[in-house]
């Protein structure tokens, strides 16, 4: 969100929203947290959860004295294509814009050039100081499985945000239930694969997630993993962390297969990647 226009100008639309935040469905929630204590005037976001079901998307942006005002506001981003170059590429790539204050909320759509007022008919909206949660089905937001967002409350007055993320956006996949896992960077020990007779350990360094729009991009590491194995066509226990450390057998090894499967976690989306050795 970049102060591109007045809060709640003409092209606003407006409806009573209602005093209590509601919980979100049941299922895969993908969790995205925000460091605390950096807002400044403005309402201090401490997360986002967004959840899915039947195609109707949650976000519920967590915090401390949202939206209590048309002064104080809390705004919610889509980029509805994960593409952080298209949309508006001034905000990360956003299509589409919520923006909640009082006993208001505005809803707009970008059309290429600037950004205007989009009709609906899924959307609701429920609020109160510790909460802003906005339901709306993906048919409204670009029709699609995988988005980028990000949440922004303001102290509109004073021109002071605080935003979730700090650097460009979050990832929701509503196959995944999180963000969109692409792939992660493997470390071994030894590096050159397992051998006969040795302790081997696999550890994933890094997550491969669609671009954010961020200046910085980085590649996080899991929040946790397992590991799962065969060896000569059998289950081959792993200890250590995640279950990742296996003792390879000394006979009869050389030349053999060890497949490896590793499950990663990271803000509520799991997802399991195979790999061989020999």
């Amino acid at each position: 969100m970049n102060g591109r226009r007045p809060l709640f100008g003409v092209v606003l639309a407006l409806a009573l929203v209602v005093g209590l935040v509601a919980a979100a469905p049941a299922g895969a929630t993908g969790k995205y947290a925000d460091a605390t204590a950096d807002n400044g005037s403005a309402p201090d976001l401490t997360g986002v959860t967004v959840s899915s079901t039947g195609g109707q998307v949650v976000f519920q942006i967590s915090g401390k004295n949202l939206s209590s005002t048309l002064d104080y506001p809390t705004f919610l981003d889509i980029d509805s294509d994960a593409n952080p170059l298209t949309g508006d590429i001034g905000d990360n790539g956003a299509d589409y814009e919520f923006a909640v204050g009082g006993d208001s909320y505005g809803f707009w759509h970008y059309n290429g050039s600037d950004w205007v007022d989009t009709s609906y008919a899924t959307v609701r909206v429920f609020t109160s100081t510790s909460g802003v949660m906005i339901s709306v089905n993906k048919s409204e937001i670009g029709n699609t499985n995988d988005v980028n967002f990000s949440a922004t409350s303001a102290d509109w007055q004073n021109k002071v945000f605080d935003s979730a993320p700090d650097d460009g956006m979050f990832n929701y996949s509503l196959d995944d239930g999180g963000p969109s896992i692409g792939s992660i960077t493997l470390a071994t020990t030894p590096t050159s694969g397992p051998k006969a007779g040795k302790k081997f350990v696999v550890t994933p360094t890094g997550l491969t997630l669609p671009p954010s729009g961020g200046l910085l991009p980085t590649a996080p590491a899991p929040e946790s993993y397992t590991c799962t194995a065969t060896f000569k066509g059998h289950t081959l226990v792993g200890h250590g962390t995640g279950g990742c450390t296996f003792a390879i057998p000394k006979k009869k090894s050389r030349g053999k297969t060890l497949k490896v499967t590793v499950t990663v976690q990271y803000e509520g989306a799991s997802k399991a990647f195979p790999y061989s050795f020999r």
